[in-house]
């Protein structure tokens, strides 16, 4: 039986969906938004890192076989946002282990600054580019990309 190049890439992609949605990311490295088809990490880095370094951690992550992880922007996490309040504090709709305000891609409201995330209460903050302190990142890529795998 011979399958097209389509077809085999359609069941991949739908394995794939079925994994990351039934399985949660406790099981896997990553979490894909079934809503928005973006492949996310399944934790933050796990401590405070500057604006700067945060672009740099997802840059240089290799996760799940792929390397084109990047920080989100802030309306992408923002999308994030809802649940119920958990053990943990945090309101998310994803199988996401957070450990702090998450910094976004997009600049801040003045140079020097970087917009950041906090899952507690789903606010937004524009944040100094240096504040390293509770700051994480949480990476991003968009799921039906099959390059740098």
């Amino acid at each position: 039986m011979k399958f097209s190049a389509v077809a085999v890439f359609a069941l991949w992609y739908a394995s794939l969906l079925w994994a990351t949605t039934c399985q949660g990311a406790d099981k896997l490295d990553y979490w894909i938004d079934p809503d928005t088809h973006l492949m996310w990490t399944a934790a933050d880095n796990g401590s405070g890192l500057s604006w700067i370094q945060a672009q740099r951690y997802c840059r240089d992550l290799t996760l799940g076989g792929f390397h084109n992880w990047m920080l989100p922007s802030i309306d992408d996490l923002q999308r994030l946002v809802g649940g119920a309040d958990s053990k943990s504090a945090y309101r998310i709709k994803a199988p996401i282990k957070l450990s702090g305000w998450q910094w976004s891609s997009t600049p801040g409201k003045q140079d020097g600054e970087g917009w950041a995330l906090d899952f507690g209460d789903g606010a937004r903050a524009s944040v100094a580019a240096g504040d390293s302190g509770l700051n994480r990142a949480l990476c991003v890529r968009h799921a039906d990309r099959k390059a740098s795998r």
